[in-house]
């Protein structure tokens, strides 16, 4: 067997991730996909992919999303001839080792709720469960234009860094650090946007989205507190889809955590219909190399 890590995906490598995780999803009944983009991690000298291979056959592998130094979102899959065999403990040893190089305290595992395997692993793993997280997908026969807008949109540049950063810091209650990381990164991808949602003069709200082939993915979408349930959610969701709209996207997702309820009634009003339910465990990074696991 060869392990390998990596600090970001080669094209050989998503094909392979590719091939690996469709065979998983007809195998357990999955839908979501591995997210082959490490741009957002706020270390980019972090080891984030670990591999493991059977001669020259990817047998499982073990990615991290790791977008501040608070947490990192652990993902996983093994070829189901191969399961029961170590090969997801064996990755996740390495991933710990470089977790703590780090300084990263906590890690959420990321399973979808239908996925029996996984769930099988995570109890016998004890991490705790943390929260759901629902992807919704717009359904465009339930989606009403807005005949006019109280907002204004706004696709700022580098120069609004300093404005960005404390409209992120009172949205998301963020420190300055992981506010200015996110931000850079999303600036310095050619497949990411931010918006801002403007109210005479004023910037209220933002969001941001991330182009995947012919899909986008609205995220880090938050007004400020002050301007809360007065509808300009409902306004600024609006600039940004009709924005994407226009650039000719069609398809357009969102996610949202099952305990913000006042999101998700928001999303569903809107028109954005629930496909998937990822599941989050918690646990403390130094707790996870104390249990083997098959």
């Amino acid at each position: 067997m060869i392990l390998k890590a990596l600090k970001d995906y080669r094209e050989n490598v998503v094909n392979e991730v590719h091939d690996l995780e469709e065979i998983c999803k007809k195998q357990d009944n999955l839908k979501g996909s591995i997210f082959v983009d490490t741009t957002m991690n706020f270390n980019q000298d972090m080891n984030s992919i670990f591999l493991m291979y059977e001669g020259s056959q990817l047998i499982s592998l073990l990615t991290m999303f790791v977008p501040t130094q608070n947490e990192a979102e652990i993902t996983a899959l093994t070829l189901p001839s191969y399961r029961g065999k170590g090969y997801f403990n064996k990755l996740l040893l390495e991933a710990v080792k470089e977790l703590i190089k780090y300084e990263i305290p906590e890690v959420l595992f990321v399973l979808e709720s239908q996925s029996i395997t996984g769930k099988r692993v995570i109890t016998h793993f004890g991490a705790q469960y943390d929260f759901t997280e629902y992807s919704m997908r717009l359904n465009y026969r339930r989606y009403v234009p807005l005949s006019s807008n109280r907002l204004t949109y706004l696709n700022p540049s580098e120069e609004d860094l300093k404005r960005l950063i404390n409209t992120s810091m009172k949205i998301f209650e963020d420190s300055y650090e992981d506010a200015q990381g996110m931000i850079l990164n999303i600036f310095q991808s050619v497949t990411r946007d931010q918006y801002l949602g403007i109210l005479n003069d004023e910037i209220i709200g933002m969001g941001s989205s991330s182009r995947d082939g012919d899909e986008v993915s609205i995220f880090g979408f938050g007004i400020i507190p002050k301007f809360r349930s007065k509808g300009y959610g409902h306004d600024l969701l609006h600039l940004i889809v009709e924005h994407l709209i226009q650039s000719g996207i069609r398809e357009i997702v969102i996610e949202v955590d099952s305990n913000n309820t006042h999101a998700f009634n928001l999303y569903q009003a809107f028109g954005f219909q629930i496909e998937t339910a990822f599941e989050y465990h918690r646990k403390k990074t130094n707790e996870c190399n104390t249990r083997k696991l098959n």
